[in-house]
């Protein structure tokens, strides 16, 4: 029994020690893991700023035998705070980050994730019910005492553990694609199926992916090795001021094929109205055989860069517009028929483009006053106070482009938003628009938090510019361009929000494939 309380109070001492150790190297995200669970943004800071000492603490309370029941009963409280917070957001129908691991592993709360607490925490149980004498050998000394064939055991079984740990997390993954592909084949033999229907069926579940940068963001930089050797980057591609098709393709993809046969002759008629580029992944020596017949002017090499997982693109091929303004200017579109619908579009729409309708099928617009306004139309005329009671209406933001951001203070999804809002505030990205808060609610409130933003912040208690420009909720951001047109369709949550201000949330590769 004191083998097995041992290895108990190792699995929690890591657990908490990583726990504590990885939202130490980002206090930030702990304290907005904090807001977005709903804990008062005054009692918010403190906690996520404390809570990852206190793991680190339980940690290593858990190795000496003498501190080790305390340990496990710091544990336990701890481990079904989580879980009641956990359940509480579920029960409301709230999502919020769990920041369990910080930057290392984080994703949204789930039952699984509360089933895991609530293991953690029998697991800690089982040490304190042993009492204060009975919490198993010590953590340093037991190995002393060890002969050689117990160590022998021990490593193997440590090994096996490990082994057999690997082994459960590559097949949730396999498990995870496979559900993916099966999905995907289910979605095509739905449109076979329904091709030769009269009229054509249009169904949701067998459309392609709609997650991508908003319309308006700012289009993703990037540096990539041509077939030919050279280094080409996106305002390479945007010199000649043509928009710039991004085409993501692979030579192992067979559908691409019949994207890659039409590119030769898209370039030959319409190099004058946009540019072409083609991002491969794979082996170098396979892209040079398998596609450079196709008569690519800009082949380019994805590599292992993260171009691909910066434009948010989910499978090949598949494509985006980049504006000669260098924004995005279509939604991710995938498929061939779709890609030479997007084609089509761009070339009626010339060079001057704003925004094409998106070729997935939805269109590039924002609605107000039960009508809808294009992209690229004159935005709504408002008038509002700003914190001193000056009135700032439209026709005061013409001039530069301008990040419209309807705001509640008692949103706490706008509260988790606050500190990358100052870091965009103090150190903007290049070319990013002017911010422009709308804030909703209490005026008090409104008032309170206006006061830590440098931006022009604008009082709308009852939400109504919100509403005129087609938002029914908080936070949610549209573009107006220096002309005083709209620039992109509105962006709901914190993340497309800050694609629109061309700020993009860094998520490790290994926080993505769990």
């Amino acid at each position: 029994m004191e083998i097995v309380l041992l290895i108990a109070r190792l699995l929690l001492a890591f657990i908490f020690g990583l726990a504590g150790a990885t939202k130490i190297a980002d206090l930030a995200s702990a304290r907005k893991a904090a807001i977005s669970f709903g804990i008062p943004e005054k009692l918010a800071v403190p906690l996520g700023s404390g809570l990852p000492f206190l793991e680190m603490l339980i940690g290593l309370a858990l190795l000496p035998t003498n501190t080790a029941w305390l340990g496990a009963i710091g544990a336990l409280g701890l481990l079904l705070v989580f879980a009641a917070a956990i359940a509480v957001n579920l029960a409301q129908g709230q999502a919020p980050d769990c920041n369990c691991f910080g930057q290392l592993h984080s994703k949204p709360v789930s039952w699984s994730v509360f089933s895991r607490n609530l293991v953690l925490a029998a697991i800690a149980t089982l040490i304190v019910v042993q009492g204060k004498m009975g919490s198993g050998f010590s953590a340093f000394n037991w190995l002393g005492d060890m002969k050689a064939g117990e160590i022998a055991t021990l490593v193997l079984s440590i090994v096996a553990v490990s082994l057999l740990t690997a082994a459960v997390v590559y097949l949730r993954r396999l498990i995870s694609q496979q559900t993916t592909l099966v999905a995907r084949i289910e979605a095509m033999k739905k449109v076979i199926d329904e091709d030769y229907v009269e009229p054509p069926l249009q169904r949701e579940d067998a459309a392609g992916p709609r997650e991508g940068l908003p319309v308006g963001a700012p289009a993703p930089r990037f540096s990539l090795q041509s077939i030919g050797g050279q280094q080409v980057t996106l305002e390479d591609l945007l010199s000649n001021r043509n928009p710039v098709l991004l085409l993501f393709v692979s030579p192992n993809c067979s559908p691409c094929k019949t994207v890659l046969e039409a590119v030769g002759p898209w370039e030959r008629d319409y190099r004058k109205q946009m540019t072409i580029a083609l991002l491969s992944k794979g082996d170098p020596k396979e892209i040079h055989q398998r596609m450079l017949s196709y008569g690519a002017t800009n082949l380019l090499l994805q590599g292992e860069s993260s171009v691909a997982a910066d434009y948010e693109v989910k499978w090949s091929p598949a494509a985006v517009l980049i504006s000669r303004e260098g924004k995005v200017a279509s939604e991710m579109t995938y498929g061939d028929e779709a890609i030479r619908a997007l084609v089509d579009q761009t070339v009626a729409a010339g060079p001057g483009l704003v925004a094409v309708k998106a070729s997935n099928g939805a269109l590039g617009h924002v609605s107000f006053s039960g009508t809808q306004i294009e992209v690229g139309e004159s935005a709504p005329s408002f008038s509002l106070p700003d914190l001193n009671g000056a009135v700032v209406s439209t026709q005061d933001l013409l001039g530069e482009d301008t990040l419209l951001l309807f705001w509640d203070p008692g949103c706490r999804f706008c509260q988790a938003m606050f500190e990358d809002l100052k870091a965009f505030e103090q150190n903007p990205p290049k070319g990013a628009p002017r911010l422009a808060i709308i804030a909703s609610g209490d005026t008090e409130q409104i008032r309170a938090r206006a006061r830590d933003f440098e931006s022009l912040s604008l009082l709308d208690p009852d939400f109504t510019t919100g509403q005129l420009f087609g938002s029914n909720s908080t936070p949610s951001a549209v573009l107006i361009d220096r002309d005083g047109r709209i620039a992109s369709k509105i962006a709901i949550g914190e993340r497309n929000v800050l694609a629109l201000a061309g700020v993009r949330k860094v998520v490790l590769p290994i926080a993505a494939s769990f």
